[in-house]
């Protein structure tokens, strides 16, 4: 018996709903060969895209993730919600803004700021997740992770926890006198790293894309750069591209630079690109500052 995909359902559901293409893209704000390729099994919709979906076709988003369920296992667009860079880039912001907000709370004009990014960003977070988790919260869901809590009380004590661990185990890393490339095509991912190494010493310039960065790395000399932090999915050229431009330069001290991927592509897949491509080693977004300086420092300690 042939399996139901996502593309069969919705081509299904359309043609019952008498629409062609055309008004199914119309109404959804793609083209008409978007949904031809989300038919022919050949892309998936966008994640944004699934509430409005649903609602044009008359179901529930829990009915179109169940038709692409394999036995036992969670579907493919699941997955892609799960690791999906529509969630790990506002979970970046929040998290950046913290960092940024604890070490600013004298400034309220900033603090203001930080705190409505914050608040935007959860927003935005948390209508994609409740349209999604409203129907697939049960106990006995795939995605319900063993040893967390689930009643709020629970979560309550166990985030308090947590928060105080870390609280008691924070330490100071002082990177003086290091100069550290950023190189991200989003602004304020450049905003959060700037700001939160600002308070470990170090000094900082960015690059919006990975030719601007090796423009730099080849137009200053040798050692001008202690280390680069260096997003994947740029524009232009990106950090796999550009890290293997950099390790083949003819100046050894320069293309011997530590190299430290700093993306939401965090797969298994992705660790090996970058590690391939030439890059030391591999931090996530959102940004864990201490697992982040303690990488770091791993590396700068060399060059002292």
């Amino acid at each position: 018996m042939k399996q139901i995909t996502l593309g069969s359902c919705i081509r299904t559901l359309r043609i019952q709903n008498q629409l062609t293409q055309i008004q199914l893209a119309e109404q959804l704000g793609v083209t008409d060969k978007a949904v031809s390729k989300w038919e022919r099994d050949l892309s998936f919709p966008d994640i944004t895209l699934f509430p409005r979906l649903a609602e044009v076709l008359g179901v529930t988003i829990n009915d179109l993730l169940s038709k692409c369920r394999e036995e036992c296992r969670p579907s493919k667009v699941l997955q892609i919600f799960d690791v999906s860079r529509d969630i790990r880039t506002p979970l970046h912001i929040m998290l950046g803004y913290v960092e940024i907000a604890k070490r600013n709370y004298d400034d309220p004009e900033l603090l203001m700021r930080y705190l409505e990014g914050i608040k935007v960003s959860g927003e935005y977070l948390m209508t994609l997740l409740n349209s999604v988790m409203e129907e697939n919260s049960s106990s006995d869901s795939p995605h319900r992770r063993e040893g967390y809590p689930i009643e709020p009380k629970e979560l309550e004590a166990y985030l308090h926890e947590k928060v105080v661990a870390r609280l008691d185990k924070q330490e100071d890393y002082g990177f003086s006198g290091k100069r550290i490339l950023i190189v991200d095509d989003m602004a304020i991912n450049r905003e959060i790293a700037v700001e939160v190494l600002k308070h470990t010493g170090a000094e900082t310039e960015t690059a919006e894309d990975g030719q601007i960065c090796f423009q730099k790395i080849e137009a200053m000399p040798a050692g001008y750069y202690d280390l680069i932090l260096m997003d994947i999915l740029m524009p232009r050229m990106d950090g796999l591209e550009t890290t293997r431009k950099i390790r083949q330069l003819s100046d050894k001290e320069k293309a011997a630079i530590p190299i430290i991927a700093m993306t939401t592509k965090v797969s298994e897949k992705d660790r090996t690109a970058a590690l391939e491509a030439g890059m030391n080693a591999f931090s996530e977004k959102p940004i864990f500052v201490d697992k982040l300086f303690a990488t770091m420092g791993e590396y700068l300690i060399k060059n002292t």
